[in-house]
């Protein structure tokens, strides 16, 4: 029996059904990125909760929503359209290509998005007079333009790029390296326990190596005009909290990414193989 290929809105509809489950720790680890004194994740959560209540977790949501159907749709689809190419022979290498290729492009159009979802994130630690206030992710597409001019919507979008690149390589490239890994060595057949093991180890790849970018990235989006003058001063700032200031606010990222990377490719194989097409 051939195998059902994925369409290309797959990867941005599981990825936005993930999106509603993570959000609360989305938004916590970006507080933990952002925030000046050292605090816990138990410490910020309360936090959040003091300042918006618990609907406050969901500051940005449709930011995020809409970045998962763009962006997240544009690596998934590109990332599969390049995979069954008879060029690729199941080469790592290549597919670390074809995936930073994926993630760049999905990143071109998900940085405006992800720059609003950080800034409306953060909106409440600010007083009633220095908030942004976007109502959502359209208004803030129009105002930000506008107030800050158009390339503000891509404010941090080196870090952002990078960032892209590495975790659509840590997540989709080494997900699908693993699960094919799996099948050949182990003989594992494609069904949901294959999905489950290979996307556990991804999970877990993916955040490490993607964290210090994600850290570069928030903190530049969520700057004031003029407030890092220099990449060096950017780089002072993200180790102001010792040497592995750079993985701040990994640990609530492991714990939102696993979470959210196992059911992204859980629901996204489930959508393949029951509404997949077969390739004529």
């Amino acid at each position: 029996m051939r195998e059902r290929r994925p369409r290309w809105w797959f990867g941005g509809l599981a990825a936005t059904i993930v999106a509603c489950v993570v959000a609360p720790l989305d938004l916590v680890k970006s507080h933990m990125q952002t925030q000046r004194k050292k605090k816990s994740i138990l410490f910020t959560a309360l936090k959040v909760i003091r300042l918006r209540g618990y609907l406050g977790f969901y500051d940005g949501f449709s930011a995020a929503a809409f970045r998962q159907m763009t962006c997240t749709s544009i690596r998934f689809s590109i990332y599969e359209a390049g995979k069954y190419h008879e060029i690729l022979n199941e080469n790592f290498l290549q597919k670390i290509a074809l995936a930073s290729f994926a993630g760049v492009m999905g990143a071109a159009i998900g940085i405006p998005p992800d720059v609003i979802n950080v800034r409306m994130q953060n909106d409440m630690k600010f007083s009633n007079r220095e908030r942004r206030n976007y109502k959502h992710v359209f208004d803030a597409l129009v105002r930000i333009p506008k107030e800050e001019g158009f390339f503000s919507l891509y404010t941090g979008a080196s870090a952002a790029f990078l960032k892209s690149a590495v975790g659509t390589i840590g997540q989709i490239a080494v997900y699908d390296q693993i699960k094919t890994m799996l099948v050949f060595y182990f003989k594992k057949e494609d069904d949901f326990r294959l999905h489950f093991q290979s996307s556990f180890l991804s999970s877990i790849i993916s955040s490490v190596i993607s964290q210090p970018f994600d850290v570069l990235k928030t903190l530049m989006m969520n700057a004031r005009p003029g407030e890092f003058k220099t990449p060096n001063h950017i780089f002072v700032h993200m180790m102001r909290f010792g040497p592995l200031g750079i993985f701040r606010g990994l640990l609530p990222n492991l714990a939102r990414k696993g979470p959210a990377t196992i059911l992204l490719f859980l629901i996204y194989e489930q959508l393949r193989i029951n509404l997949g097409y077969i390739d004529p």
